[in-house]
């Protein structure tokens, strides 16, 4: 369930030059705000803060959404939040909302052989994907949603990636947008969150957008680590379905988050 607005909800900025407004703290992205963005402070959770993005400079597919604290202008100081809800535990399924496709259900692993070693490894990012070529695949920092159209791209809002590095994460609700990440060109190692046509994103180096391998959505994940080839026998003592390819948009990735009901039988 949303946070509601709060009457001692307080106004400020965006200071930093980007800053991802994501649907729950630390979790999918859902928009960039700009530097200069005037916001409406409703909640926080720990160092993230639950904002309303009032500012009219540049489009937004949704306003509402979660940054870190270190983002904003008076709220990163000592006291910047007094007057603020604290409200952890909202927003947690409105993700479904804005996702047709992801690459990865929550908590989920692939069977892969590394090292000589085969095993079950944790998903934690985006598949590598290559872009088709053009201007209108050039990343943008937003898109918005149109009344009876299609979501659709800014063109305002170009950014210059390094196109070799890019991965992707999900396409949106109508599947004519994907989020993907790539490296500032010749810049910093950390990724940007851009949006493009999701026409323009192409498998990389296997047969679909998505793995080819094996993937399982676990009901427990608690204790495993990244980069751990883990057994058949630990797959299925923590509760183990299959992955479930996305029925409106196969091509790009699994359903996020189907009824347990409706899942595939754990293939282990």
């Amino acid at each position: 369930m949303a946070a509601p607005a709060s009457s001692a909800a307080t106004t400020d900025t965006i200071s930093s030059d980007r800053a991802t407004v994501r649907e729950y703290p630390g979790r999918l992205v859902l928009a960039n705000g700009a530097a200069g963005d005037r916001v409406e402070l409703t909640a926080y959770c720990g160092d993230w803060v639950r904002i309303r993005v009032t500012s009219t400079a540049h489009v937004m597919a949704t306003p509402v959404g979660w940054v870190l604290r270190s983002n904003l202008t008076r709220g990163s100081q000592s006291g910047g939040l007094s007057g603020v809800p604290e409200q952890c535990g909202t927003d947690a399924d409105r993700w479904r909302d804005w996702v047709g496709a992801i690459n990865a259900p929550f908590h989920s692993l692939r069977k892969t052989t590394a090292d000589g070693v085969t095993g079950w490894r944790r998903i934690t990012f985006g598949t590598r994907v290559t872009l088709a070529a053009g201007e209108q695949c050039t990343p943008s920092l937003n898109y918005t949603r149109v009344t009876d159209g299609p979501d659709v791209v800014d063109p305002a809002q170009r950014v210059a990636l390094d196109l070799d590095t890019v991965s992707y994460r999900y396409v949106t609700q109508d599947g004519s947008v994907a989020l993907v990440s790539a490296q500032r060109a010749g810049g910093s190692t950390y990724g940007v969150w851009s949006f493009v046509p999701s026409s323009c994103v192409q498998p990389r180096g296997r047969e679909h957008v998505y793995f080819d391998e094996p993937v399982v959505q676990l009901t427990d994940i608690s204790g495993l680590q990244t980069g751990t080839a883990y057994s058949d026998a630990t797959i299925r003592s923590r509760g183990c379905s299959a992955g479930l390819i996305s029925p409106t948009r196969p091509a790009f990735g699994y359903w996020p988050d189907p009824q347990p009901a409706n899942r595939p039988a754990c293939p282990v």
